[in-house]
């Protein structure tokens, strides 16, 4: 539209210098001609922002890497008084605290659909909000913004790796089939195992407080597992770590990796939850079959990029909601066999989503380091 109102305004001084030099009635015609195209150019786009109409929609969800179709639709009748629609929208990815400015230009004003593809390259609950709507007049020399004030809510869902399959170990399978057991540790708070000496990173709910008193120095308490076996996959998606800041790339493997765990252990016939903390509150979603592993999804998709340090374990292990899960499998960018140790449950698996391929295994906490290249293949086939 600026190159047209350049030309506009060169036609203009044209004119005007003509009737300057010539003093001739045909140069004044020309100006006054000219000086009165403005006029009805805003008279015309004044009735149309009576007439004209105005809908948008957001596909409903995809997965990364897809498009995210936006529909748009606009009529007015009768059409000449609008030369083209102009809307500006904002793109914000709320988990990872992103906003793309976009602007969307169309003529076709009989109210048929005008799609427009964004593809978004993080995961995460997205929200399209309509920031400006400007109509434009066949000229191209004059607008009218629009109010406009709507918005749509979509689903940017993680990538789901078919290769990898996650099985429980062989004391989690004879929980879920209903077989005896032999007493192992687990996080049910109602039995305790065991009773052994203090070591640092230990939850401050787990010291036997009595018997620290007698033998004058702490004692920690380990708990038993129960007959049921109870899985939680937790989520932690803390951008400062201790080896440096985590990329988006791992932060999305690390949803990839959480969705593609729940979907094996789904499979599998494991029921199971998935956790995550946002600002310190606590959530969770239960998955037992396909129309929950969707929800669960979807729910996981309000989870929110932690700028700072990691926070998650520090919340677990003070949260009453996660000692009742004899399993956990948490998923973070990086992790040590010290942090992993605040968690209520004694059966922890950690998979760390880096650059290093590696695992390890530290007083019955198994830290598993997949780098995001290589995802799918290091953790197919998996025993927990």
């Amino acid at each position: 539209m600026l190159w047209k109102r350049l030309i506009y305004a060169a036609a203009c001084v044209s004119a005007a210098a003509a009737f300057i030099a010539t003093d001739s009635g045909a140069a004044l015609f020309a100006c006054a001609c000219l000086l009165a195209v403005p006029a009805v150019s805003l008279l015309m786009l004044a009735i149309a922002k009576k007439r004209i109409k105005f809908d948008f929609s957001v596909r409903e969800s995809c997965i990364r890497g897809g498009a995210l179709d936006i529909t748009m639709r606009a009529g007015l009748s009768p059409r000449f008084l609008v030369g083209a629609v102009k809307v500006t929208v904002d793109v914000e990815n709320t988990t990872f605290r992103k906003t793309e400015r976009k602007e969307f230009v169309f003529k076709d004003l009989s109210f048929a659909p005008h799609v427009y593809g964004y593809v978004g390259g993080d995961s995460g609950r997205i929200t399209v909000r309509i920031i400006k709507l400007t109509i434009v007049d066949v000229f191209g020399i004059c607008s009218l913004k629009l109010s406009c004030s709507r918005f749509a809510e979509s689903i940017i869902s993680p990538v789901l790796y078919d290769g990898l399959k996650i099985t429980l170990g062989a004391n989690g399978s004879a929980s879920l089939a209903g077989e005896n057991s032999l007493p192992r540790r687990g996080g049910d708070r109602s039995e305790i195992f065991n009773v052994r000496d203090y070591v640092a990173g230990d939850s401050l709910h787990s010291v036997h407080w009595k018997l620290s008193g007698k033998f004058d120095t702490l004692k920690s308490k380990e708990y038993g597992a129960n007959d049921e076996n109870r899985t939680l996959i937790l989520a932690d998606l803390s951008r400062k770590k201790t080896g440096g800041d985590s990329r988006d790339e791992q932060l999305n493997c690390v949803l990839d990796a959480v969705a593609s765990i729940s979907a094996s252990l789904k499979d599998g016939g494991e029921p199971h939850c998935i956790g995550w903390f946002n600002d310190g509150e606590y959530n969770r979603a239960e998955v037992v079959d396909d129309d929950s592993f969707v929800k669960a999804v979807y729910s996981l998709m309000s989870i929110k990029v932690a700028e700072g340090n990691s926070e998650t374990l520090f919340y677990a292990s003070r949260t009453k909601e996660c000692s009742v899960f004899t399993k956990i499998i948490f998923v973070a960018p990086s992790v040590n066999a010290a942090e992993l140790r605040q968690l209520p449950s004694a059966d922890v698996t950690a998979i760390a989503v880096n650059e290093r391929d590696a695992e390890l295994d530290e007083g019955g906490i198994k830290i598993i380091d997949v780098p995001c290249a290589l995802l799918e293949k290091s953790l197919a086939c998996r025993v927990l």
